[in-house]
């Protein structure tokens, strides 16, 4: 008897990045609207935006207060199974009856909670089932370095049913990167702050600080596994070489524009730093860039490699997923 189709809902981009990797598209039935592959464009996407178009400023606040929502739901539990789910059980606003007409096998998302832990097992499951009337299996992607996005590929990977190719996915996008880090090996050694969000400034986290020393820099802001508040002291005695500004979310015209604006608002600790001084100041595409942890991260070491060495390596990205800032008036 043939087996029949799993069908999937990919709430998530970079894991949506996974299977195009692994070559099952054909199995997703649903996307975010942020899985912007053009071979998905027809497939219904279950999610939107909580923040719509917001002021970059009140972008972080408008999050940190949907996250204490779900805190609070969670003590309710399943009697708040529909709002437990449309905004807890991914970053963005989750159409329930949408994913209960789809009927997924297999879900593949972030859960939104502070501690996605509180989401987990047995009260996740009860709100799912509550609404669906079964209960899929979830992969719930949640790497805060590179060795937990090699396990969240794997982790979807085993989901679909392809541990092999899985493994042979992981090893190719690891070759990949140390293969664009090789050729920054023996050249300069410059210290990097990479800005994650302007207002408040933070550092980025998680997997950027490992990628910055695998390009051959020193990140003399970012922590591994979170992202890190700067404050104008912080920054004015970190003296970074370069900036990277890489806005997570934002496609590399906004970014710009939103990056331009943070050193205004601080301009007297940005013309101080080397980087400004030798108009050495990147911006990202944040939407493709650093902030899909899966098979997208081998273009953005790439993008870190022309960045940092220009004259090591060119990939082809400057123009259209990085380009150097302009001087700010």
């Amino acid at each position: 008897m043939a087996r029949t189709p799993l069908r999937v809902v990919s709430l998530l981009p970079s894991a949506t990045d996974t299977v195009v990797a692994l070559g099952l598209e054909s199995c997703l039935v649903g996307r975010s609207h942020e899985c912007d592959w053009e071979q998905l464009a027809s497939l219904p996407a279950l999610t939107s935006s909580r923040v719509g178009n917001l002021p970059v400023e009140q972008i972080d606040a408008a999050f940190s207060a949907s996250v204490a929502a779900v805190q609070e739901m969670t003590i309710l539990g399943p009697a708040l199974a529909v709002p437990l789910l449309q905004y807890g059980l991914c970053v963005y606003h989750l159409d329930t009856d949408l994913l209960s007409q789809l009927k997924p096998d297999v879900i593949l998302t972030c859960l939104q909670t502070a501690h996605s832990s509180i989401l987990e097992g047995d009260l996740r499951d009860a709100a799912l089932h509550a609404v669906l009337g079964y209960v899929p299996r979830v992969v719930h992607c949640a790497a805060e370095d590179l060795n937990g996005v090699w396990k969240d590929m794997q982790a979807v990977a085993d989901a679909l049913g392809v541990s092999d190719k899985g493994r042979a996915l992981v090893q190719q996008q690891q070759q990949a990167m140390n293969g664009a880090a090789a050729s920054s090996r023996g050249r300069s050694h410059p210290r990097v702050v990479c800005v994650q969000w302007p207002h408040p400034m933070m550092a980025a986290g998680s997997w950027v600080p490992e990628m910055i020393a695998l390009a051959g820099a020193e990140d003399v802001c970012g922590k591994i596994n979170e992202a890190a508040l700067i404050s104008e002291s912080q920054l004015a005695e970190a003296k970074p070489d370069i900036l990277v500004f890489a806005l997570c979310g934002l496609p590399l015209e906004k970014a710009m524009q939103a990056s331009q604006a943070a050193i205004r608002r601080f301009k007297d600790v940005f013309a101080q730093l080397p980087a400004m001084k030798n108009h050495k100041v990147a911006v990202v595409d944040g939407e493709h860039v650093f902030s899909r942890p899966g098979p997208l991260l081998t273009p953005s070491i790439e993008c870190l490699v022309e960045i940092l060495h220009p004259e090591a390596q060119r990939y082809g990205h400057e123009g259209k997923l990085w380009k150097w800032m302009p001087p700010v008036a």
